[in-house]
């Protein structure tokens, strides 16, 4: 198996170099809303990377809490898809971390999550998402929050 690196988030992964390429940065983007894209499941990080890259985003992946801090912290994004359930830090623990931090503070938070329990509705708000969205996302859904149309935190 070949590894490859996830550029702009330094995650290795046993996939063919196209498997990233959803994930790279391109010049065309550097007007488009950043996006963050944070979940261990590679398949779902490089589909919806893909996707969101077709729709004209600038968008970067992490694999795990602490390369998502990582990554937030240099590329700055005006939006942050996260998993919940993630190896190292979780996701509600890279939430917080990012409202501490002077370069995400004001970053749109979105949980995405296969958790649709009251209880993770209240952790996340707790944790400072703005958004809790369970999987699996439709198009519009995901459009609407990511352009700030869904902004009820309760939104399953």
């Amino acid at each position: 198996m070949m590894k490859t690196t996830l550029k702009g988030s330094g995650a290795s992964a046993p996939h063919a170099d196209a498997e990233s390429s959803a994930l790279k940065h391109d010049k065309r983007s550097e007007q488009a809303m950043r996006v963050m894209l944070v979940d261990d499941q590679l398949d779902v990080l490089t589909s919806l990377g893909r996707l969101l890259r077709a729709l004209g985003y600038d968008v970067r992946g992490a694999r795990d809490g602490l390369e998502a801090l990582s990554c937030a912290e240099t590329f700055r994004p005006d939006v942050a898809l996260i998993d919940l359930s993630l190896p190292g830090l979780d996701g509600c623990d890279v939430a917080r971390r990012m409202r501490a931090l002077d370069a995400t503070r004001d970053t749109r938070l979105i949980a995405m999550t296969g958790w649709a329990t009251e209880e993770c509705e209240l952790r996340t708000r707790a944790a400072g998402f703005d958004l809790h969205l369970v999987k699996p996302l439709s198009l519009d859904e995901l459009t609407n929050a990511l352009s700030g149309g869904l902004t009820d935190v309760h939104r399953t």
